[in-house]
């Protein structure tokens, strides 16, 4: 029977995830004395480094929300899973999607380039909303529905595809600089380039395939004969690719995406326009092709990127409230789990 299961199983998974909360609150009072230590500037004044600054959000560009069709300049939306675990049901997460455009943030001083792909967002979500496949019939779900669970099978594959970019990206970043190889550098822009529009490759294949042809040229000519001739060939074949994806060939002989099947949660959280942020950030240089001179983005050595809705002293209150949460917290259940473990092999 149930009630008879051997509870060491549970036990040991509490400690090992109570140990994980403890660390990790940690790393959140680390953030909370990071914040609390930086003043806030004046954009103007923004020098290189880590950086705290307050403006209203900019965009000339903006997309459509994938939940709330809100206009916004960039979204993050948490998608959950209900799935059957161990006696009951509960929200699993399969996966965290987000996408958007640079934007600028902007205070009465001036204004600076945000590149928010790989910020901790502490935004409120704006909507919420739970969809089930199978909630009635699959002929008979109502249009938003449908297009909903279309979406949740495309952010699984978005949100990896992304993670992968910013992958390459962060490799490159922490590269030496490669200016006296003028070899290795075009690779280095046709990585960074390619991992650039990895996420929209998702979407679809021309950008990828122009990406993949600029790295294919930007390689050096293998001495491998074998390798050299797989190279050629994969240069010869991509123009027709490319060919097939503008006429639409291509889309048709990928198989169409499914619907994803299953009951889901999405939590939307947006940065719109007009609206003031907090931000906590590295201000980097930018490539010399680029209008801006600089951008906040998320720094190698320090590695804190917030972006929030909040003033600086509920922002600072509520981290502070989590690290103590999880550090006092977590080792409460560690010791908890750790004493139920040698009670139940009697070491104790």
């Amino acid at each position: 029977m149930r009630g008879n299961s051997d509870p060491a199983g549970f036990l040991s998974i509490g400690f090992v995830a109570a140990l994980w909360t403890f660390f990790k609150g940690f790393r959140v009072m680390r953030e909370y004395k990071v914040l609390e230590d930086t003043p806030r500037i004046p954009i103007r004044s923004v020098p290189m480094g880590f950086v705290h600054i307050r403006g209203k959000a900019e965009s000339a560009e903006v997309l459509s929300s994938p939940v709330s069709h809100t206009p916004c300049c960039f979204y993050k939306i948490e998608i959950d899973e209900w799935k059957s675990k161990h006696d009951g049901h509960e929200w699993v997460r399969y996966c965290v999607d987000m996408n958007g455009y640079r934007f600028h943030l902007a205070d009465g001083t001036g204004k600076i380039l945000i590149d928010a792909h790989a910020a901790e967002y502490d935004l409120p979500a704006t909507t919420t909303r739970e969809v089930h496949s199978q909630a009635r019939g699959s002929s008979e779900l109502a249009a938003g529905d449908a297009d909903l669970l279309r979406y949740v099978a495309h952010a699984k594959l978005h949100s990896l595809a992304d993670r992968v970019g910013q992958f390459i990206g962060q490799r490159l970043a922490n590269a030496p600089e490669t200016t006296d190889d003028p070899q290795l550098q075009a690779r280095h822009d046709a990585l960074r380039q390619f991992a650039a529009v990895l996420p929209n490759g998702a979407q679809g294949p021309r950008a990828a395939i122009e990406a993949i042809e600029r790295l294919a040229q930007a390689s050096a000519t293998s001495s491998d004969p074998e390798k050299e001739q797989h190279r050629q060939l994969m240069l010869e074949g991509l123009p027709m690719a490319a060919a097939a994806s503008a006429s639409g060939a291509l889309d048709r002989l990928m198989p169409g995406e499914q619907p994803a099947t299953g009951r889901f949660r999405l939590r939307e959280s947006v940065v719109i326009p007009g609206q003031e942020y907090l931000i906590s950030g590295t201000c980097i240089a930018n490539s010399t092709e680029d209008q801006d001179r600089c951008r906040i983005a998320k720094g190698r050595n320090e590695p804190t990127f917030v972006i929030s809705n909040k003033n600086e002293v509920q922002l600072h209150t509520e981290l502070k409230k989590r690290a103590l949460l999880m550090i006092f917290g977590g080792a409460a259940v560690a010791i908890a789990c750790a004493v139920g473990l040698l009670i139940r092999f009697k070491m104790l």
